[in-house]
């Protein structure tokens, strides 16, 4: 005898089945928002790791090369004058010439046989040879220009041999010297991105905004310009942030100063 199975069949009825896939959507798009934020929170820190990075070895490359500035390895031989590279006229004693709020010459002399260049190449055979001890002698000269350049957004410097970059994903550069009132005052009464010829520059201020290219996914709000963006524009005068550019990327500001060699009393 065949049993009728029609009251004993069991399973979803058609509610039950689009409650579920409801419950299940609700789900998936919570997940997926996780995943969103999560990656954006990631690819926010990776950015601002890569600023860091590159900070840090601006200001570590700046600070080693202002650091050299008005090294003379006879301290009874003051710096000879100096203009044999383009921009930069550096006046006698002189270990920084300013020559804009980017851009700034140094001289000094090669402190052993190992010494290198801001390029990172050595001296030449005939350098090398002259240095017999670190004093007492006039070691050869060592004259470097230091800038910014906008067009690569880096850091470069130029010696006679040729420019080369040193720092990039750099979005400015600025220097601000500090000096005294001339006639050869050693003391630092002020500070501009424009000192007068006549002043010595005792110390330098270096301040640098990185910048690290981002996506639209990254910021919350891409009408509102970052916070370091903001007090740079704040403090220089520029008008960063109106491309979208600048509102994609992230940004992170560093600064230094360093004391020049026998500039300060």
């Amino acid at each position: 005898m065949i049993k009728n199975l029609h009251g004993r069949q069991q399973g979803l009825s058609l509610i039950e089945l689009m409650v579920a896939m409801l419950i299940g959507l609700f789900l998936i798009l919570g997940v997926t928002q996780i995943f969103i934020n999560n990656q954006r929170s990631y690819l926010f820190q990776q950015g601002q790791i890569g600023n860091q990075e590159n900070g840090r070895f601006a200001l570590a490359l700046l600070s080693q090369e202002l650091l050299k500035a008005g090294y003379r390895s006879d301290p009874k031989s003051p710096l000879t004058a100096d203009n044999s590279l383009t921009s930069c006229n550096l006046n006698a004693g002189a270990g920084v010439a300013a020559v804009s709020a980017s851009s700034l010459c140094i001289q000094y002399q090669a402190t052993n046989r190992a010494d290198v260049n801001c390029q990172g190449a050595a001296l030449s055979d005939a350098n090398r040879n002259a240095i017999v001890t670190p004093y007492g002698q006039t070691n050869p000269k060592v004259v470097e220009r230091i800038e910014f350049d906008a067009t690569t957004g880096s850091i470069t410097c130029t010696t006679s041999a040729g420019s080369q970059q040193l720092v990039t994903g750099v979005k400015d550069l600025r220097f601000e010297y500090g000096s005294g009132p001339g006639n050869g005052s050693k003391t630092v009464t002020a500070w501009s991105a424009t000192p007068s010829a006549s002043s010595t520059i005792a110390a330098v201020r270096y301040n640098v905004l990185m910048q690290n290219p981002g996506t639209s996914a990254i910021r919350d709000n891409t009408s509102l310009a970052s916070a370091a963006l903001t007090d740079w524009n704040s403090r220089f005068g520029t008008t960063y942030g109106t491309s979208n550019d600048d509102k994609t990327s992230i940004y992170q500001y560093v600064q230094g100063t360093i004391m020049i060699r026998n500039q300060m009393q």
